[in-house]
């Protein structure tokens, strides 16, 4: 009988690296929760081994439905996602339903808390949500661990986002970004490393370290440096001149603070990198200069 391992985000960058590792390790089948299971993405899971069913973020039964029988879980929530509903309440719905079916073991992605870090001179709902979750899921009493997340390496590679590479008619590369120069940016390449290290923590789990793991944070971060520096090693890394331009403002409050925090206020300020209790638990992440070669050259078309 499997032993399954409820899978939220399936189908986009964070639960779909994470079932991906699942099926790579062969200890938990995924269980995929997607609210469209019949999408390209979704299909595209069934066809590696996952199991995809329906769920909406902004519905307690369908959740709770779909993580009856699981064993673990991992939860991420989506500002764009549930029918508007804030990420808070979604978190609470995963949280409270697993914890009503017997849920054994939890892994949570949050983020930063914007307004803890600036004393509330700025705030970000998105984030300052999911940190808010940190204190609420402690309260449920479920075993569980906290994975916390930086900016995300992906957003170079993804056309939405506006800080995407792309290459202009001198072959040179092009980058828009709202990071704020001289900060002290905090960076995870997601594909890479997240689901590397919530298997790390399904298999500790699995293999009777729960003492270990519960309820501790973890900093899935690759790297910590300045800004600048990044956009040095993409130049170095890819033989190309990068061209940045430096935003001011992206026109909605919430990502403005979230930008500004991380300049004024260090992100995860005196937290080891890598952390060295996912390290302990055989994680190992991925370097700045692998994502480049690997996910932003193909990107380009170099």
């Amino acid at each position: 009988m499997f032993r399954i391992a409820t899978v939220f985000g399936a189908t986009g960058l964070q639960g779909g690296s994470v079932v991906k590792q699942l099926l790579k390790d062969g200890v938990f089948k995924p269980r995929a929760v997607t609210r469209n299971p019949d999408s390209d993405k979704a299909k595209g899971l069934v066809k590696l081994g996952a199991d995809v069913v329906a769920g909406d973020l902004a519905d307690y039964p369908s959740i709770k439905k779909a993580v009856a029988g699981s064993e673990v879980v991992f939860a991420v929530t989506t500002s764009n996602r549930g029918q508007g509903t804030r990420e808070l309440e979604q978190g609470k719905f995963i949280m409270d339903a697993a914890k009503e079916v017997g849920v054994k073991y939890l892994v949570w992605s949050s983020i930063e808390s914007i307004v803890r870090i600036s004393g509330g001179k700025y705030q970000a709902v998105a984030l300052d949500d999911k940190a808010e979750l940190d204190n609420y899921i402690r309260s449920t009493g479920i075993p569980h661990s906290i994975l916390h997340a930086g900016g995300f390496l992906e957003n170079l590679t993804r056309p939405a986002f506006v800080d995407c590479a792309k290459l202009n008619d001198d072959g040179e590369v092009e980058i828009k970004t709202r990071w704020v120069k001289g900060t002290v940016a905090s960076l995870s390449w997601i594909e890479h490393d997240l689901g590397l290290s919530v298997s790390s923590l399904f298999n500790a789990y699995a293999n009777g370290r729960l003492d270990e793991i519960n309820g501790k944070e973890y900093a899935m971060i690759c790297s910590k440096l300045p800004i600048e520096d990044w956009y040095e090693i993409i130049e170095t890394t890819l033989g190309r001149k990068v061209n940045v331009t430096w935003l001011p403002t992206m026109n909605l409050k919430m990502l403005d603070d979230m930008y500004d925090s991380a300049k004024e206020f260090e992100w995860y300020k005196n937290r080891q990198i890598p952390d060295p209790g996912l390290v302990a638990l055989g994680v190992k992440f991925g370097a700045l200069e692998d994502f480049v070669r690997q996910e932003l050259k193909p990107h380009l078309g170099l």
